[in-house]
């Protein structure tokens, strides 16, 4: 009994531990395919270089006819999208999920460049202009901003890669409101975030998300970007969010993407992105009276803001 009792859980662990490690092998595979795929990826001239130190804001970026359909799919994202954005303006896409907003920054930024048409910075097309000088024109804080286990004063302090004085750093804290933060910090600016080392603090969610938005204050970059990096905050603190980063922000241009359309009416123009392309663009009164997608969309979200 005894010697048929261990060979039966003998076998059951066998099959337990077979199965586990049948799993764990199909998902390594799938890990190095993934990894082999992207060792063979070809690499961009220059996309290591430091952005440029300084770089002049331009007056007018302009979407020509641009379509684009993301590599390995036939579904066309863009659609002979044309619009113009000029200097200093403060701008809102919004539209629904897979409407092209997003994709829209990934072109501007150069994150691909296989798209039919041309997009011109000031009458020059951005394919010829160089990595530097587009890595200084923007500053992206995307959907998934990154969480650096570095203490707050770096981690802020990679928006001006080529340095910036800790007083600069301390003045955007507290500008975004991190200046509270700072304070039960056991280390201040100095403390390490994240949960690595020992003496590392870990932050809330709208903690980590106001980092990422100093970050990208404290850049030198004529043109900022958010991509709704606050989709996790309630509509109230994300419009809150938003109007203070317009407010720091003025007299550069700004370009966010949002769903809340709470959020979009502190822009001076709003861009309904639909199917590919701009179906509307004005002012949030502009787009009500004319009472199509953005009035049909807001309607929609009245409730969350009343």
């Amino acid at each position: 009994m005894v010697l048929a009792t261990s060979t039966f859980d003998l076998a059951q662990m066998m099959s337990w531990r077979l199965t586990r490690i049948t799993s764990e092998l199909a998902s390594h595979r799938e890990y190095l395919r993934d990894l082999s795929a992207f060792s063979k990826l070809s690499e961009t001239d220059c996309v290591t270089l430091l952005p440029d130190p300084l770089i002049s804001e331009p007056n007018c970026i302009q979407f020509i006819n641009v379509s684009f359909a993301y590599p390995d799919t036939d579904k066309m994202i863009l659609k002979n999208l044309n619009l113009k954005l000029y200097a200093k303006k403060y701008y809102a896409f919004v539209g629904a999920n897979g409407a092209g907003k997003s994709t829209i920054t990934k072109l501007l930024t150069g994150l691909y460049d296989n798209y039919t048409g041309d997009i011109l910075v000031d009458g020059i097309s951005l394919r010829n202009i160089t990595q530097p000088k587009r890595k200084a024109m923007f500053s992206v804080v995307y959907q998934d901003y990154a969480k650096y286990q570095i203490s707050m004063k770096d981690s802020i302090g990679l928006g001006r890669v080529h340095g910036a004085s800790e007083q600069e750093i301390r003045n955007v804290a507290n500008a975004i409101g991190l200046n509270e933060v700072v304070t039960k910090l056991p280390y201040g600016l100095d403390t390490s975030l994240g949960k690595i080392r020992e003496s590392s603090f870990d932050l809330s969610g709208g903690e980590w998300q106001r980092v990422a938005i100093a970050r990208s204050i404290l850049s030198q970059a004529p043109i900022h970007i958010l991509d709704e990096p606050t989709a996790a905050l309630d509509p109230v603190i994300e419009s809150e969010l938003y109007k203070l980063f317009g407010q720091i922000s003025e007299g550069r241009t700004t370009i966010f993407i949002t769903h809340r359309l709470g959020a979009a009416r502190l822009a001076d123009e709003i861009l309904v992105i639909a199917d590919g392309h701009v179906a509307e663009q004005g002012s949030h009164n502009e787009l009500m009276n004319m009472g199509s997608i953005y009035f049909d969309m807001f309607e929609a979200q009245r409730g969350w803001y009343e």
